[in-house]
C-alpha cells in the first residue's frame, strides 16, 4: 500500500502512507501523514496511551494528525510491538522494549525531517513513555511536548487498571483484589485484564513509571491539557504541582482546560474537535517560541 489522499475533507492537503520498520528483529507499523500544500517546518511523534485507550482515541488521532499536517507538519503514529498492525503479542511486550521501539521511531523521523522542529504528542499513559525515553530522543532539549490529559504515576494507573479485573471477577462470585492480582503478576504469571494479557516485563515497567519534571521538564516548551465536561472546572492538583515543577527547570509551560467528554474512557467512540482545535492553537504559539 503507497501513499494516498486522506480524509475527503483534507484530500487537498495531506498525503498518508504507511511506513513499517524492524526493530529488535519485530516488524512495526506506523502511520505517517505529511503536507501536499505547505512546506514542513515541524515533525510530531505522537505517543498513544495504553491498552483500550489507545482503540478509543485512534478516531481523534487520526483527525488531530490530518489538522497538524494540513497546517505543516509531518507527523508519524506508531503501534508499539503488541498492538494495532504492528507483530507481536501484546502479552509479550515488555515496557524497556516499547521505550527502546519509541526511540528508534524518533530516530527515523528525525532522519527524515532533520530541518524539523521536533514536538512529541503523549496521551494519557503516553506521558509515562515518554519521560521514560526523553533522555534519547533526538533534540529533546528542543522540542515542545503537547501532553493530552496526561497520567503522571504509573503505579497508580496500573492499579486502576486491575480495578477493571477485581470488578469483573466479583461479577462472577470471585474475591479477587488488586494486591494479590500485582502479586500474581510478579511470581510471572499471565494475567487477563479487560481482553489484554498483562506479563511483569510490561507492568513492573509501567509501575515504576513516573512523569517526572527533571524528564519532561527538560523540553523547551510543555503544553498540558486537562478535558472536563463541566464548564469552569479547576486544574487538577497533581496536574499543577507537575506544570509548577516543569516551569522551575526552564520549561515554558501552559495548562488549558477543555470543556468535553473524556474521550479515552466513554463507551461510544468519541471525537471531540474541540481537542484538535485546541491543540493546533497550541502548536502555532508554541512555534513562536523557537528562535
Amino acid at each position: 500500500m503507497g501513499p494516498q489522499r486522506d480524509h475527503p475533507s483534507a484530500a487537498a492537503a495531506v498525503e498518508m502512507s504507511p511506513v513499517f520498520m524492524s526493530v529488535a528483529g519485530q516488524r512495526l507499523f506506523c502511520m505517517q501523514r505529511r503536507p501536499l500544500a505547505v512546506p514542513i517546518t515541524t515533525r510530531v511523534l505522537i505517543v498513544a496511551p495504553f491498552a483500550e485507550e489507545l482503540n478509543k482515541c485512534r478516531p481523534l488521532l487520526a483527525q488531530c494528525a490530518r489538522a497538524l499536517a494540513a497546517a505543516g507538519a509531518e507527523v508519524w503514529c506508531p503501534d508499539l510491538s503488541g498492538s494495532g498492525d504492528s507483530a507481536g503479542e501484546f502479552a509479550d511486550a515488555s515496557w524497556s522494549q516499547w521505550v527502546d521501539e519509541l526511540n528508534a521511531f524518533d530516530a527515523a523521523l528525525a532522519l527524515a525531517v532533520p530541518r524539523a522542529v521536533p514536538i512529541y504528542l503523549a496521551v494519557r499513559s503516553g506521558a509515562l513513555l515518554l519521560a521514560a525515553a526523553s533522555a534519547r530522543l533526538q533534540d529533546f532539549q528542543q522540542s515542545q511536548v503537547l501532553l493530552w490529559q496526561p497520567v503522571l504515576d504509573g503505579e497508580r494507573y496500573l492499579q486502576q487498571f486491575l480495578r477493571l479485573r477485581v470488578m469483573t471477577s466479583r461479577l462472577s462470585g470471585q474475591d479477587e483484589t488488586v494486591q494479590a492480582l500485582l502479586k500474581r503478576l510478579a511470581q510471572g504469571e499471565l494475567l487477563e485484564v479487560g481482553g489484554y494479557g498483562l506479563r511483569a516485563p510490561l507492568t513492573d515497567g509501567l509501575c515504576g513509571a513516573r512523569a517526572n519534571p527533571a524528564s519532561l521538564g527538560a523540553a523547551r516548551a510543555l503544553t498540558i491539557f486537562e478535558f472536563k465536561n463541566s464548564p469552569g472546572a479547576a486544574t487538577s492538583l497533581p496536574v499543577v504541582a507537575f506544570a509548577a515543577a516543569c516551569q522551575c527547570l526552564g520549561s515554558a509551560v501552559a495548562v488549558q482546560m477543555i470543556e468535553c467528554e473524556q474521550f479515552w474512557a466513554t463507551q461510544e467512540i468519541s471525537a471531540p474537535r474541540a481537542v484538535s482545535a485546541a491543540t493546533l492553537r497550541a502548536l502555532v504559539g508554541l512555534k513562536t517560541l523557537c528562535p
